[in-house]
């Protein structure tokens, strides 16, 4: 069972984040299989990487400056990359940004679901509008049911985690440039033992 201190500790989140989520993950874990030592840690370094230990559940899209935006969305504001805005338009306006990069569909819940096809297929698995309300997958029951659902039926990563395989699971979660696997791999070992001491 997952309860609060034992999230938090896995996680490294606080314990008033852990007891936000504690509860939605322990349902939604079991209800897909997401159950044994090895699926629970890979899972939870996932989860603790992508929302900064449990405490960003949406994509942080407020940024600061222009050349900052030219960096992290080269083929929105980079004219030789094929980027036709300018940068300066968005600065400091997140759902301006959200609209032009993503129609609105960023990363929220605790695996930051992204794209309007995957928040359809989100709510069609599991029973929610979040493609007409796609702030829903920020909130904690939410945001725990669609990060247990894309880990274990739209990625099928229950598998990879029952081998260690990190470098295959962090390819499926963050994408090719494996962000933070590093960090994502030791949090794995801290949940191992954590979860081995029950």
């Amino acid at each position: 069972m997952m309860d609060a201190n034992t999230l938090a500790r896995c996680t490294g989140s606080t314990p008033g984040a852990a007891a936000i989520y504690a509860g939605h993950l322990a349902v939604q874990m079991e209800r897909f299989e997401i159950d044994t030592r090895a699926r629970k840690a890979a899972f939870l370094a996932n989860v603790s990487v992508e929302t900064l230990r449990l405490a960003a559940v949406e994509e942080d899209l407020n940024y600061r400056t222009a050349d900052r935006l030219r960096l992290i969305f080269p083929s929105l504001f980079v004219a030789a990359k094929g980027g036709k805005h300018r940068a300066e338009d968005y600065v400091r306006r997140p759902d301006a940004l959200s609209e032009l990069r993503y129609r609105g569909y960023h990363g929220r819940g605790l695996l930051h679901l992204t794209w309007l096809e995957n928040y359809a297929a989100a709510g069609a698995e599991l029973g929610f509008d979040y493609v007409g309300k796609p702030s829903l997958v920020s909130l904690p029951e939410h945001a725990a049911a669609t990060a247990c659902w894309f880990w274990a039926e739209f990625k099928k990563l229950n598998p990879a985690a029952d081998r260690g395989d990190m470098y295959e699971i962090r390819g499926k979660v963050n994408g090719p440039a494996r962000l933070q696997l590093a960090e994502t791999m030791s949090l794995r070992t801290t949940a191992l033992r954590v979860l081995g001491e029950g």
